[in-house]
């Protein structure tokens, strides 16, 4: 809908790309785990083909600022369930050394993490596409409805126009969340705003990225992004004053006395809206039918262990992959890759667990076994 691409949630100047681990090997951090080797597996490809965007594969520190932090960094050391490669914890000394400034707090430093101006990277990802001549980016377009033509085909609605195509898929982030149909899905839109501060010679040496309550880059272009906030239900994108304020905040309770930043020091401020699910993890696959999800399956109201071996109603050649959250650059490229398996019937890259965690009509399902519909 925007002039270009990257316009959303993509247009910050820095992401962190980092997978999301708890201390125990569960059903999100395996997600996460293979979907941060499969994503950074694309990204360096990407990078050798002559796509170049700014990065740095310097780290990821995620500092134990607090009582309740060192303890959970205690229970990681102590379960040793992710290998050392990717994640794994060090002190204080450790930590300054790692990040080039003094830390007066330890954390769990993810070696293989790091940031990228994710606005370039998916310039460079549509610029490699275009060169197979296979994809059109058509902007300046957005679109209001879907509707179901007789013959199968699927007609998009546009103030200006309309398109036509037998298979669609929507992936337009929280701006897809109110689109007919799609708004069946529990997607919640969450605004966030990131303030971009100009670095000084105090800050300048930091040489990896820092998670606390928010989070804190290297520098890039003479600046580093701090946040961000977490608005719930808001798809405006104007600036405010207190979410940077908020930002700064945050940063010196969990850091105090790392940075001297006001907001005199900020080069410029983002907001934009992060498309979200209950359960944190993405929503990839065929768009469920849910009247017929009702019907195939009402027995799981009674018994929830009931066996069904029926194939879940779909709206046929209708797709979805949304949900990302604040995550995107890690989740990406693997769903991406489950959603062209599903549509051109290849081999999943992930197990059929996954896909039930990923799937569309996940909270269909749950939804019925307790009742709710």
């Amino acid at each position: 809908q925007d002039k270009k691409v990257a316009q959303g949630a993509s247009s910050n100047a820095i992401a962190a790309l980092y997978p999301l681990l708890h201390q125990q090997q569960d059903a999100i951090s395996l997600f996460y785990q293979q979907a941060f080797w499969h994503a950074k597996k694309l990204y360096q490809n990407l990078l050798e083909q002559g796509f170049h965007f700014s990065h740095q594969w310097c780290g990821l520190l995620d500092l134990s600022y607090k009582s309740a932090l060192q303890q959970r960094q205690t229970i990681f050391e102590k379960n040793n369930a992710w290998p050392k490669e990717l994640i794994y914890g060090v002190d204080a000394q450790q930590a300054s050394k790692i990040a080039n400034i003094a830390l007066p707090f330890g954390g769990l430093f993810m070696p293989n993490a790091g940031w990228i101006a994710p606005a370039e990277l998916v310039e460079q990802l549509f610029n490699a596409a275009q060169q197979t001549n296979r994809l059109k980016v058509i902007t300046n377009i957005k679109i209001r409805s879907l509707e179901k033509l007789p013959n199968g085909d699927w007609k998009m609605h546009s103030d200006q126009q309309h398109f036509i195509d037998k298979v669609v898929i929507v992936c337009g982030g929280a701006e897809s969340i109110n689109l007919n149909i799609i708004n069946q899905l529990p997607l919640t839109s969450v605004r966030g705003q990131v303030s971009n501060m100009r670095s000084n010679q105090a800050i300048a040496p930091l040489n990896t990225v820092l998670c606390h309550k928010g989070y804190l880059t290297p520098v890039h272009n003479n600046i580093h992004c701090i946040g961000a906030t977490f608005d719930k239900n808001d798809l405006t994108t104007d600036i405010r004053t207190k979410d940077d304020e908020y930002n700064l905040t945050m940063l010196n309770n969990c850091l105090p006395g790392l940075t001297s930043w006001t907001t005199a020091d900020i080069a410029q401020s983002k907001a934009r809206s992060r498309c979200m699910t209950p359960d944190h993890l993405p929503i990839v696959g065929a768009m469920p039918d849910i009247t017929g999800h009702q019907l195939a399956y009402a027995h799981l109201a009674k018994d929830k262990n009931w066996r069904y071996h029926q194939p879940a109603p779909v709206i046929d050649n209708l797709y979805i992959m949304a949900g990302l959250g604040a995550r995107g650059l890690c989740s990406a490229p693997l769903i991406a890759d489950i959603l062209a398996a599903d549509i051109c019937a290849t081999p999943y890259p992930v197990d059929s667990n996954t896909l039930f965690n990923l799937s569309a009509n996940r909270f269909t399902i749950r939804d019925i076994i307790k009742g709710k519909i």
